[in-house]
């Protein structure tokens, strides 16, 4: 018989299980999340800015 709370306990075990090996994929693929292409972003453009100056 169908019992969707065994299954969206299901969906969060398989969860658990896939999350690390999506992460791993993702860095070594050259995904790079938001906010660390924010934070290069930012200190290119400080670094830019220096480079200006000069």
């Amino acid at each position: 018989m169908f019992n969707p709370l065994k299954m969206a306990s299901d969906m969060k075990g398989m969860e658990k299980m896939l999350k690390p090996a999506l992460e791993k994929f993702m860095q070594e693929s050259g995904f790079v999340k938001e906010s660390e292409l924010r934070k290069l972003e930012k200190r290119i453009a400080e670094l830019e800015e220096k480079l200006k100056k000069i």
